[in-house]
């Protein structure tokens, strides 16, 4: 015959077996879960390496689909895991210096100028180990990346020839200055500006203590006063670098012109007791120095409006009605009082 305390401690032991038994699915799934999320991270990890990967190797080779795909599919492979689908290249896609898209054929800076960039993007499917979670994506998890990189003159290591030596480059550069303390320069007559040996940089020294990188399609710089300023260029490419020398004299951009307040005057039409107000205010200069601001007052019915032409008053007798229009520009103010 089993003691009390013996048959409690068969109870509690078969009641933690139950528990066990409701709980461990849900430990195993908890565990899963987080086993998966620690992979997805490893290859969304892996992707992004191979995206750059292979916008490393287009910076060179731009056109060259099939390797650029081995140059990244080679980072995946490296240390590929379970659940990972093979890695999909998008056509790459190139862009000039101004952002248009252009053939990946033509866009090597020795093809259509420099500034030319090319972006890989790749994709791949990824399996969770999860059943609940890889049915809530439909089987179907996909993971994307992209990099960009600027397209270079020279081939790539995995084939083709070397470019030869190159002659270091020379400077040269044309500038205008308007009257608003603004300097444009174009740097395309500095050369060579095609080919494997094309200029792949612009440095601007403005000569008011900034420096601007620039780029072929030129650039501007904005001065704090006028005056004579020693612009310099420095251009490089593969074999050196040149610069070019320019005095920039800058004029100060002309004087606001002096505005003369303007003159109030209107008149009106009337209908009735119904009244409508046509301003006549006039201005020496209506181009640089137009009226700006209008307050008309209607004295005897309390009201203001700020309209250039208001809308129809309504009295309600057929007295002197006296109203006062006030006129603004940036020369001072005008005001009138008319009754009627």
């Amino acid at each position: 015959m089993k003691l009390p305390f013996q048959r409690v401690r068969s109870v509690s032991r078969g009641q933690s077996m139950v528990e066990l038994a409701l709980v461990l699915p849900l430990l195993v799934l908890m565990m899963l879960i987080a086993i998966d999320f620690g992979r997805i991270y490893f290859s969304y990890i892996q992707i992004n390496n191979a995206a750059r990967e292979g916008a490393k190797y287009a910076a060179s080779a731009p056109s060259n689909t099939a390797l650029i795909t081995t140059a990244a599919s080679r980072e995946t492979n490296a240390q590929a895991q379970s659940g990972e689908s093979a890695l999909v290249l998008s056509p790459p896609v190139c862009k000039n210096a101004g952002g248009t898209v252009i053939s990946c054929a033509t866009a090597t800076t020795g093809g259509s100028g420099p500034g030319n960039t090319v972006t890989v993007r790749v994709a791949e499917s990824f399996s969770f180990l999860t059943p609940i979670i890889n049915s809530f994506w439909g089987n179907n998890f996909q993971m994307t990346a992209s990099a960009t990189s600027t397209i270079y003159g020279f081939v790539a290591s995995e084939g083709g020839t070397p470019p030869g030596s190159c002659a270091g480059p020379t400077a040269d550069f044309s500038f205008n200055a308007d009257n608003s303390l603004i300097i444009s320069v174009d740097p395309s007559t500095s050369t060579p500006n095609s080919g494997v040996c094309n200029i792949s940089g612009y440095n601007w020294t403005w000569g008011d203590g900034n420096d601007d990188v620039g780029s072929a399609s030129g650039s501007t710089h904005t001065y704090g006063a006028a005056g004579t300023y020693t612009v310099i260029l420095e251009v490089t490419n593969q074999g050196g670098s040149s610069t070019k020398q320019r005095n920039v004299t800058v004029p100060a951009p002309p004087a606001p012109p002096t505005c003369a307040k303007p003159v109030a005057n209107f008149n009106w039409t009337s209908s009735g007791k119904t009244y409508t107000y046509h301003d006549l205010s006039t201005v020496a200069d209506p181009t640089n120095c137009p009226i700006t601001n209008w307050l008309w007052t209607f004295t005897d019915l309390g009201v203001q409006s700020n309209a250039p032409a208001p809308a129809p008053q309504t009295y309600g007798n057929n007295s002197s009605h006296p109203v006062t229009l006030q006129v603004t520009n940036a020369g001072g103010t005008s005001t009138i009082t008319r009754s009627g």
